[in-house]
């Protein structure tokens, strides 16, 4: 932990012998609470525990087995991300419309084929709405899949699963959203998704996946089946490559919502589907690229931008789809 909390917070600049002396330390400490979210006094006491700074409020949304501390850390970066991205955010806010096929329709109507990844990346970042991608962990932390947070009256969204094939973070991105656009993100609060789950019986969750669904698929319950046998990886894709041209869906989410609808043991044939659909998939990159092109970094002071820059690259990860 001690070698990722200096990697993470502090600037490459930083040399441990600058804290040999009290103007220093001083600013190393100043440095750990600004991209910490540490609370600087409790930084100053040595007898003192140490403190996270308050960050208004935030819902949690997760697995029963995962405890708010488990995914303390996920929240304090995701929140200074969102934090600075709001900062260096230049495009006016314009307010998400409340009914999901509002944005298919307009999304679709700039001659897009289908709302996918990068078509929903650009709608996002066209109404003012940045949207990042958290992949900088210590190993084995516990990460959400998605944040949605509201900031000095901007909304972000803060991507955190590591998944390689683009349907997976469209999912995740079309998910908060709707948690968004349905006002379930409180003013100047957060909301931390670990563990997205259709069967959910939270109402919000039910709400933000009908919302998902609808703006991906035109429909607020649409499920993908196949009569007949399984189909093999090959077959898969070519069904989702042709109904995604006659119904204007996302290859990749044809793929993902027949295989929730087969069950968890078809995963590996949807998997191997998705690659046969984007072979050179980096779904990661791919939001980071669009964040680097779209904030107005001059807005931020060097060390915050180094310190979204580095929390936004590519980590290393063992839950990979």
């Amino acid at each position: 932990m001690r070698t990722f909390v200096k990697k993470t917070a502090l600037p490459s600049w930083w040399d441990d012998e600058i804290a040999s002396n009290p103007s220093g330390y001083a600013q190393g400490l100043l440095l750990l609470s600004r991209h910490l979210g540490l609370d600087l006094a409790s930084l100053q006491l040595d007898d003192d525990p140490i403190r996270l700074r308050e960050f208004g409020t935030c819902k949690f949304k997760k697995r029963a087995d995962v405890t708010e501390d488990d995914l303390a850390l996920a929240r304090v970066l995701a929140t200074r991300a969102a934090q600075l991205a709001a900062s260096a955010g230049s495009t006016p806010v314009v307010a998400i419309p409340v009914n999901a096929s509002d944005i298919r329709q307009q999304i679709l109507g700039d001659d897009a084929p289908w709302v996918g990844l990068d078509e929903l990346l650009g709608y996002c970042w066209s109404i003012g709405l940045p949207v990042l991608h958290l992949d900088h962990f210590p190993r084995n932390a516990r990460r959400p899949d998605g944040f949605a947070a509201r900031v000095n009256g901007r909304p972000v969204i803060v991507l955190c699963r590591h998944a390689k094939y683009s349907a997976w973070l469209l999912f995740i991105l079309a998910h908060e959203l709707g948690h968004l656009a349905l006002g379930h993100v409180p003013d100047e609060g957060t909301l931390i998704d670990q563990g997205l789950d259709e069967d959910s019986v939270d109402v919000e969750e039910q709400q933000a996946n009908a919302f998902a669904i609808e703006l991906l698929t035109g429909h607020r319950n649409r499920r993908i089946i196949a009569s007949g046998r399984w189909p093999n990886a090959e077959g898969l894709a070519a069904s989702a490559t042709d109904i995604a041209r006659k119904s204007m869906i996302d290859p990749g989410h044809v793929v993902l919502n027949y295989g929730h609808s087969m069950g968890s043991s078809f995963f590996p044939v949807s998997n191997a589907a998705l690659k046969l659909l984007e072979p050179n998939a980096d779904a990661v990159a791919k939001v980071r690229t669009v964040m680097a092109e779209n904030l107005d970094w001059s807005r931020l002071p060097e060390d915050s931008s180094e310190f979204l820059m580095r929390v936004t690259q590519h980590g290393k990860s063992e839950d990979r789809c």
